[in-house]
């Protein structure tokens, strides 16, 4: 089997966990929501190709009132597979409110970060004046910022730069390789954000654009930008599913690259090194 880090997974328990946005009155109109609304843990990533070694789990709308909980959830749900913590703060908050939400969080272990979906409209939060500060505490405890954004959205982008230039120790990771879509401009906030040594970019979520650019295109544009160190293939598990089964998104992945070394570097070392595995 070929060993592989996912960087990027999310589990559910919909009778432990509210998951308002998937369970309540408009759920997203996805594709095959009903395989995706569902019950997923780490057995559901079994599969005749791929042995899962570690994963990142991704904050999922567990109880975003109090993200203590999934956390402590997650130390059961995950067992025995080892794995990173991305927890939910609103990254607006007053920073005293943040510092007090997130020191309710810095007891486990394997907390890695914070992410506060920002797409669309609501890519202008992160323009919010709290949110160098709070970006900073997450520095200070060597916690990364999982930024979730279109990349056509320059003026986000620009910030989010000046951000990461401004916090060197600060590591900041773009999620969905920044939600590209065919006949947008984004390569100046690719350029823009590339430049930046602590930026990172996680290759996935595909199935949420309408004209996404073919994955190949898409791979050698991250390539370009940010190289081999700082690109990790993801599949933002159980979401995925709207499109290809966990075991065809490896697949898939693994037929864009012909270099072994390359593909060790985008399925398993860069996401061991750079969230701590």
């Amino acid at each position: 089997m070929i060993a592989i880090i996912d960087p990027h997974i999310h589990f559910f328990d919909l009778q432990m966990g509210q998951y308002e946005w998937l369970v309540g009155d408009t759920p997203p109109n996805w594709a095959n929501l009903s395989l995706i609304k569902q019950n997923h843990n780490p057995n559901h990533l079994k599969n005749p190709t791929f042995l899962v070694e570690a994963v990142v789990h991704i904050e999922a709308g567990f109880d975003n009132q109090h993200p203590h909980k999934e956390l402590e959830w997650l130390a059961k749900a995950a067992r025995p597979l080892r794995y990173g913590a991305i927890a939910y703060i609103d990254i607006t908050l007053e920073p005293i409110h943040f510092s007090e939400q997130l020191s309710k969080l810095l007891h486990d272990p394997c907390l890695r970060g914070i992410r506060d979906i920002t797409e669309g409209t609501d890519a202008i939060r992160l323009l919010h004046p709290n949110v160098f500060t709070n970006l900073s505490t997450l520095s200070c405890h060597k916690l990364c910022f999982e930024a979730q954004f279109e990349l056509n959205n320059q003026q986000v982008a620009n910030q989010v730069a000046n951000y990461c230039l401004s916090l060197p120790h600060l590591s900041l990771f773009l999620n969905h390789a920044g939600l590209l879509e065919r006949n947008t401009q984004w390569d100046h906030s690719m350029a823009k954000l590339s430049s930046c040594p602590n930026i990172a970019i996680k290759f996935s979520g595909f199935e949420h654009l309408i004209s996404p650019l073919s994955k190949n295109t898409c791979l050698q544009l991250c390539l370009q930008y940010f190289g081999d160190e700082r690109i990790m293939f993801a599949s933002n598990y159980p979401v995925c599913l709207m499109e290809k089964s966990y075991e065809e998104i490896w697949l898939e992945y693994r037929q864009l690259v012909e270099s072994e070394v390359l593909w060790k570097k985008l399925s398993y070392h860069n996401a061991k090194r750079l969230y701590r595995l």
